[in-house]
């Protein structure tokens, strides 16, 4: 015995039917001392010393390894034992090839999920870095491109063993892969998905898992997560698959245990208002589905911070804030229904008023429906509706079915949403991750145990049909040598479920009865299977069956197993739920149905119950799997107490044991998992052959050459017919120089890469210098010559300079010289012309008063040559209207040449008049002396007279168009243009007289006085030459006034004649100041025949009561154009009655000097001051004309220029005026 042991030698102790690892603490006196590794000390002797007993652990076990394949002592003992000795150094993940066992540490470890891990894992193969989760996951990623299908990662294990933390890092990896994937297009690289695929954990984690007895934070639900992928490497979308909420938990928890974290994270997290709005209490014992087991907080778990990463996540998740508050409502609902209680009267009757009404509040119902639905049943029986009532038991459970549909409904619909959420293309493909509720075995098991621990039966068997019977199937097909291993088949227990007499047909049949009990179930389940060795029936207990599951021995309580297995409503319960005024509430129920419906239905059209459903989804996923490349990972809890740092030996054992991870172990070792064809195999490992490739030869020659290149021993390889087998061992070698191989190659490119990319950019470069040098040689060259010629400016300024100085001072001097000689010959000549200058002034004095006197009578004969103009007038027509037709042409003539020689005498007198008063040319200072005129007081704009007040035929009041107060014309310092008014004629003779030729057309009716607005007496009708008809005779003049009236008017008329003079003397501005493109109304003129009669015009009498003139016998006083009142008034209404055949008749340039007597064809004498051009005043909207006034209308005019410019009277019709309609917005009065 001393020669095989020493002391401190690691042995293999074999006690109560397992290897222990231990030390030797000493071997004299025949007796062997050895401590385990768990504590225990062992005294064997000398006897007892044998090899089966005890025997030497190899290196290996010694040093611990990261792939148990490697491992030389092959049982369980050794197995454990590594996992142990990694765990104490909290190298908590352990490979058995490509399968991966994870410990659970309870604790967190610093740094080992950090983004620098994600970051070292992402660029090494499985097997080149310590074994991690991570590493599997980066595998599992590659392998999409490397095997060309689906991937999928089955996690495993039983309840408390890590799971659901297994599933959140693998989320995060392939999140972070993802976005980092390189080739994704920019319009694809988005976070959106990973980041709503990562944040649905919480949400989800918040209403599936609780915690139990072995678990804090144990999923009550499955969930297989599907991760899209595209070519490039990202996530394109997801979906989440859920199984089996665990309801019952709702309402019932065991000892120790808890309800769904989101309760208590609901009233740990929300705010005083929202408490206030849900009704909610802070103490959780205030509520019974909360306060019923006893457990209301842990250490581990942090309610607040739960509730604001859920937050957060349905944040992301884009949930709405009406959709969170209807969700918390739902639940702070389902939180009033189990304080609901009730007593015996008569039937169950609800004590607590107050709970009903916060409950049916928070759900939208009706408090009294709310209290008949839970303590009567109603039911229609042909027809009729028949209600019975309650006991207390039946309340209760309708209570908690209403409590649990709720929240089963609510989960469905989150998990709907996030679908909707995360949803994307499904082109590529995709990565499955499996998590699903582990192992459970309680004190009381129920139907959610039984399914569930049928799902890990499910699992198993995929597990065993992947590991050991497919690939031991395929052995034997290639023809490979192979050692067959025997493992744990679960076939038949699986049979004892799924057959078609099993267990679950068995329970779904009873379900269908409607007099069926779990009683009458019980007996049917041991009278069919009691003799499966499968099939456990107990002796004592009459209400509860057991099978022997792969893990263990397991007895399920038939209590209320066909309740749960139906999951159906009461039709009046579910009735209430749809009438809910909550538009989520009845959107959770709106596709439920009930239970009488279920039972009115044909076999075939009823709703499936729960297990059959499970039984159907589990068949479906199995599927997705098979087409699947597995992945798994068994997740091994190390203790019951959920302390961390502590190794339970027994308890990890057993795990092993019925996990099947020794015939893993096994298999693993002495099989060959990586398996590919000849061709697949050569051509994606051929470019590590530095040899030349012989393109002769089958493919399974050029495999065998490659692989003795690596191998040849052929202890890591086989050749079936079809395919070469590795060992994953060699499959990491190749890889690894693969990737070397490639990158190499990479570099190579990138070198080549860059090189011409530095060409390209040097060429660029290059081009850039040279042409900057162009510009900096020319911007020197350029700043040199600025300078230069800067200098030489500088150097000619001083110079002229210079010369102009000398010069300016020269020419000072000679200046000095003849201002002096220049000032004593004006002293002198001062002297001399003192006197003769106060003779001339006296000379010219007398000159000025007789040119005065001169210009007195010239205007006094002007006036007698208009009286006696008007004076013939009237005698012509008065001679004429007596005179017979015959005589009327003769006397025409003598009137036309006595018209022509009065007209010529006239023009002269004017001509004398305007010479005498240097009116042949136009000088600059007419505008700065009417302006000055402007502004004398109020004698000429304020107190008008009364002449400007009274309209020529119909008054002021009389529908009028009031126009603004124009502004003065503006001012402007710029001459006046000379030679505009170079290009116009001189005066005419007739204007410089005096004398105003008549008009053709009657006048309108005179003054009563008899005479004109300028004291000239009325000449004579006559009628249109050529026309044998006359005109109508003017009506009856007024009476006339009395000799005082007379006399005032006589003197105002004379005032007013030399105030019109005097404005033309002082060279004031012309009434009109008219654009370049106003126009004129000539077109109307010649319409009403005043062709031939000249364009000559008088003005009317300014008398208050004149008659109404006609159209006919109404002179032209002024030109404008039907446009100009338009224009003004713009859309007015007035025109409306007004006829429209005179609207086309604009005036053109043409019409203006078509054989006209005007001063633009120089037919005539122009007129001096002829045109009318108004600056700021009334013509201002007549365009392209000029307008002329003539004779006595432009001296009328003159006067009335401050009237003019006050506003226009438009006659629309009635009043005293006589015009034709035809006419009446052609016209113009003042």
């Amino acid at each position: 015995m001393d020669s095989f042991f020493t002391e401190g030698a690691r042995v293999w102790v074999r006690e109560k039917e397992q290897l222990l690892p231990a030390t030797v603490n000493s071997c004299g006196d025949g007796t062997l001392v050895v401590t385990t590794d768990y504590g225990e000390v062992l005294y064997l002797q000398q006897a007892e010393v044998t090899r089966e007993r005890v025997c030497v652990m190899h290196q290996s076990s010694i040093d611990g390894v990261e792939d148990m394949s490697a491992l030389a002592d092959l049982h369980e003992a050794a197995i454990m034992h590594n996992l142990y000795q990694r765990y104490q150094k909290d190298n908590i993940y352990t490979n058995i090839g490509s399968i991966l066992a994870a410990v659970n540490p309870y604790k967190q470890i610093s740094g080992l999920y950090d983004l620098e891990r994600v970051d070292l894992y992402s660029k090494h193969h499985l097997g080149e870095l310590p074994p991690h989760i991570f590493a599997v996951a980066n595998e599992c990623y590659r392998c999409i491109w490397k095997r060309h299908d689906s991937q999928c990662v089955l996690i495993s294990g039983e309840s408390g063993a890590g799971k659901t933390e297994s599933t959140k890092l693998l989320l995060q990896f392939l999140s972070v892969m993802s976005q980092n994937s390189v080739g994704t297009p920019p319009s694809e690289r988005s976070t959106r998905v990973e980041q709503a695929i990562v944040q649905s954990s919480p949400i989800m984690e918040a209403f599936g898992n609780a915690k139990t007895v072995y678990n804090n934070n144990s999923s009550r639900f499955g969930k297989f997560i599907q991760l899209h992928f595209s070519e490039c490497g990202n996530i394109q979308g997801g979906c989440v698959v859920d199984y089996l909420l665990e309801k019952n938990r709702v309402v019932r928890q065991n000892p120790g245990e808890r309800n769904y974290h989101i309760f208590y994270a609901l009233l740990a997290g929300a705010s005083k208002e929202n408490k206030s709005l849900y009704f909610l209490e802070d103490p959780a014992e205030s509520y019974h589905y909360l306060s019923q087991s006893g457990c209301l907080k842990d250490k581990s778990l942090n309610d607040k911070e739960l509730y604001n990463s859920v937050m957060e996540a349905l944040k992301v998740l884009e949930f709405t804030d009406e959709e969170i508050r209807d969700m918390f409502k739902l639940l702070s609902g389902v939180l009033q229904l189990g304080n609901l209680e009730f007593m015996t009267a008569g039937g169950a009757q609800i004590t607590t008023k107050q709970v009903v009404t916060n409950a049916s509040e928070l759900l939208g119902l009706d408090a009294f429906q709310l209290s008949e639905v839970l303590t009567q049943r109603s039911i229609i029986l042909r027809g009729e509706e028949i209600c019975s009532p309650l006991t207390i038991e039946q309340a209760v459970d309708s209570r908690d079915s209403v409590a649990m549909a709720l929240y089963s409904q609510c989960f469905s619909w989150i998990i709907l949403k996030i679908n909707q959420k995360i949803k994307g293309k499904e082109n590529f493909k995709s990565i499955g991750i499996l998590d699903i509720f582990g192992f459970e075995n309680f004190e009381v098991n129920r139907f959610e145990q039984f399914n569930i621990n049928y799902a890990n039966e499910k699992l198993q068997e995929y597990f065993n049909k992947h590991i050991f019977s497919l690939e031991q199937l395929e052995y034997n097909r290639e023809g490979v040598q192979w050692d067959a291993i025997d493992w744990m088949d679960n076939a038949e227990c699986l049979d004892l479920i799924e057959k078609k007499l099993g267990l679950l047909a068995l329970v779904n049949e009873e379900s269908r009865f409607p007099k069926g009990t779990d009683f009458t179930l019980l007996e049917k389940l041991h009278s069919r299977h009691s003799t499966n060795p499968y099939y456990v029936k107990p002796r004592v207990v009459d209400h509860q069956f057991g099978i022997k599951h792969y893990a263990g021995e397991v007895l399920y309580d038939t209590r209320g197993i066909l309740e749960k297995n139906r999951d159906t409503f009461r039709d009046d319960i579910l009735n209430m739920l749809k009438d809910s005024r909550l538009d989520f509430i009845y959107d959770l129920f709106e596709k439920v149905g009930s239970r009488n419906n279920e039972e009115k239905m044909g076999t075939a059209r009823r709703k499936p119950t729960v297990s059959s459903q499970f039984r159907d989804s589990l068949h479906a996923l199995m599927a997705t799997l098979s087409v699947s490349n597995p992945f798994f990972i068994r997740c091994i809890k190390p203790n019951m107490e959920k302390n961390p740092n502590v190794f339970d030996p027994d308890i990890v054992l057993n795990q092993l044991r019925y996990s099947g991870m020794l015939e893993t172990v096994k298999i693993r070792r002495a099989g060959f998992p990586v398996r590919r064809t000849f061709k697949d195999f050569f051509s994606r490992y051929k470019i590590i052959l530095k040899d030349k490739i012989p393109t002769a030869g089958d493919d399974k020659k050029k495999t065998t050459d490659l692989l003795f290149k690596y191998d040849k021993t052929k202890k890591e390889w086989q050749l079936g017919k079809t395919k070469v087998f590795m060992k994953e061992s060699l499959e990491q070698r190749l890889e690894k120089d693969r990737d070397e191989v490639r990158r190499q190659a990479a570099m190579i490119i990138r070198a080549h890469l860059l090189t011409f990319s530095a060409k390209k950019h040097f060429k660029q470069v290059r081009t850039s210098v040279v042409t900057l040098q162009k510009h900096l040689r020319r911007h020197i060259q350029r700043k040199r010559f600025v300078k230069q010629r800067k200098a030489t400016l500088a150097l000619q300024k001083h110079r002229r300079g210079q010369v102009a100085r000398n010069r300016v001072r020269k020419l000072k001097e000679e200046k000095k010289k003849r201002e002096d000689e220049q000032r004593r010959k004006e002293e002198e000549e001062k002297e001399k012309l003192g006197e003769g200058e106060k003779e001339e002034s006296n000379e010219e004095e007398e000159k000025n008063g007789k040119s005065s006197d001169e210009e007195a009578r010239q205007m006094e004969e002007i006036l007698e040559l208009e009286r006696e103009i008007e004076r013939l007038q009237k005698k012509r027509e008065d001679e004429v209207s007596q005179l017979c037709e015959s005589s009327k042409q003769e006397l025409q003539l003598r009137r036309d040449a006595e018209l022509k020689r009065m007209k010529k005498e006239a023009s002269r007198k004017a001509t004398e008049l305007i010479d005498l008063l240097n009116f042949g040319g136009v000088d600059p200072s007419l505008e700065a002396a009417a302006e000055v005129k402007t502004t004398k007081g109020p004698s000429t704009t304020g107190g008008a007279s009364k002449e400007e007040d009274v309209d020529e035929g119909f008054h002021a009041e009389e529908e009028c168009i009031p126009l603004p107060d124009f502004p003065p014309p503006a001012e402007s310092d710029a001459p006046i243009d000379q030679d505009i008014f170079a290009q116009l004629p001189p005066p005419p003779p007739a204007f410089a007289e005096g004398t105003v030729p008549p008009s053709p057309p009657p006048p309108p009716p005179l003054p009563s006085d008899g005479t004109l607005a300028g004291g000239i007496p009325p000449p004579s009708p006559l009628p249109p030459p050529g026309d044998g008809t006359g005109v109508p005779p003017p009506p009856p003049p007024p009476p006339p006034p009395g000799e005082g009236e007379k006399n005032e008017q006589a003197k105002a008329e004379s005032e007013r004649k030399v105030s019109m003079v005097e404005s033309l003397v002082d060279g004031e501005e012309p009434i009109y100041s008219m654009p370049a493109d106003t126009e004129s109304d000539y077109d109307q003129e010649e319409e009403e025949g005043s062709v031939t009669a000249g364009d000559d015009s008088s003005v009317s009498g300014s008398n208050r009561g004149s008659a109404t003139v006609t159209d006919e016998e109404h002179p032209r006083k002024s030109t404008c154009t039907n446009a100009s009142i338009e224009s003004y008034r713009g859309s007015s209404d007035s025109y409306a009655d007004s006829d429209d055949e005179h609207d086309g008749l604009m005036d053109t340039d043409e019409e203006v000097t078509n054989g006209r007597v005007t001063l633009l064809n120089g037919n005539a004498p122009p007129y001096f001051h002829g045109y009318l051009y108004m600056k700021a005043g009334l013509m201002i909207p007549w365009r392209r004309r000029w307008c002329v006034l003539k004779d006595e209308t432009f001296m009328w005019f003159r006067s009335k220029q401050e009237s003019l410019k006050s506003g226009w009277l438009y006659k629309k019709g009635g009043g005293l005026s006589t015009l034709s309609r035809r006419n009446w917005k052609m016209r113009w009065f003042v």
